[in-house]
């Protein structure tokens, strides 16, 4: 290769190097003053706490790149507790409302650069800012907090007081729980005095209890002669059982027998009772022909007619017979009324066993239920 064409090549490559380096000063921000285009500078103040802004740091007006962050200096070298100013150079041809506030985001997760965003208060039309000595308020933010809301945060606190106040409270629970898992042998809380100590018992010393009669049990079960004891009381019982199951259904048996002969008796005595009704019902009947016949006699008696009217004729034994007749007539009349009552009835109660197996009523026939 000739040396013209060498030291074309390496012209070439310094020219190269050189647009690359502009548009990567244009891309950071590193451009000199005499390569930028015409800017105003826009002042921003208020900022107590600056981080994550540099020298370049993006300027966007509602998410639109107008310009870069130019200078960052403190409002009053001699109190730095004043905050810092933030000199933005805005490009020409972009305006900002007077009303706008200027927030600040520092670089996500401490990677890459910040940026500053300006938002207008207001949606409608604003007058715009003068370009000479213009200055807004600005607030440094977090994207973080952006993410997170307000009430977000908030709860998260409450949150965690609440946690604060539910381990106070859950503090004396925790100590009486770890006075009740102690270990207390059965040994300490037995030892005289013990209480007064304030050794008590607690579940430790109830599991210990609790393993010593298992142990004790388990050794008095594990005697040959205890088991054979066990087995023949649930012998005897298993026998006792089946007895009682015995004299049960042989009770059961009796009963049924016993009401079934109760029943059968009193089906005989209703059979004997119906019978005995006839026949004092006939007896009532003849009783009744007869009174009317001595009625009659009486009536001829008293008339005069035949002997016994003669002897009627005594005043003293008229007296007697008419006393006689009459008392007659009452019985007959107290007769009537029961047979009255039987008949209106329909029945006659025999009974009633104190066990209450026994109780019945004989309904009477037709034919033996009235009288002419």
């Amino acid at each position: 290769m000739s040396e013209t064409m060498r030291n074309f090549w390496v012209g070439m490559f310094v020219l190269a190097s050189l647009v690359v380096l502009a548009t990567l000063m244009v891309w950071f921000g590193e451009v000199p003053d005499w390569l930028q285009t015409s800017e105003w500078n826009l002042r921003i103040t208020g900022v107590r706490q600056l981080s994550g802004i540099e020298v370049g740091s993006e300027v966007n007006l509602n998410g639109v790149p107008i310009g870069r962050v130019k200078a960052i200096d403190f409002a009053d070298p001699q109190h730095p507790d004043r905050g810092v100013v933030v000199v933005c150079g805005i490009k020409e041809q972009f305006y900002v409302p007077t009303d706008s506030v200027a927030h600040l985001y520092g670089a996500t997760l401490g990677f890459g650069m910040g940026h500053v965003l300006i938002i207008p208060k207001t949606d409608g039309p604003a007058a715009p800012l003068p370009k000479t000595d213009a200055v807004i308020r600005g607030f440094a933010k977090s994207a973080i907090s952006e993410l997170i809301s307000k009430e977000s945060i908030d709860s998260v606190e409450r949150t965690i007081a609440g946690i604060g106040e539910l381990a106070s409270a859950a503090k004396p629970v925790a100590e009486n729980l770890a006075d009740l898992l102690e270990q207390r042998t059965i040994d300490e809380v037995d030892k005289p005095g013990a209480a007064v100590g304030g050794i008590t018992a607690n579940v430790a010393t109830v599991i210990e209890r609790l393993d010593r009669f298992i142990a004790n049990l388990d050794k008095i079960l594990g005697d040959e002669q205890v088991r054979d004891d066990v087995k023949l009381a649930v012998s005897e019982l298993r026998r006792s059982a089946q007895s009682v199951r015995d004299t049960v259904d042989v009770w059961n048996s009796e009963s049924r027998k016993l009401a079934e002969n109760l029943n059968a008796g009193i089906d005989t005595t209703e059979e004997h009772l119906d019978s005995s009704f006839t026949l004092l019902n006939q007896v009532l009947e003849n009783l009744d022909d007869s009174t009317r016949s001595l009625v009659t006699a009486m009536r001829n008696i008293e008339e005069g007619h035949g002997t016994m009217g003669l002897l009627v004729r005594d005043e003293r034994l008229y007296e007697a017979a008419v006393l006689a007749v009459q008392r007659f007539s009452a019985v007959m009349a107290n007769l009537e009324v029961i047979t009255g009552k039987v008949r209106d009835d329909g029945y006659i109660t025999v009974g009633q066993a104190p066990t209450g197996l026994l109780r019945k009523r004989f309904p009477i026939g037709a034919r033996a239920a009235g009288t002419e």
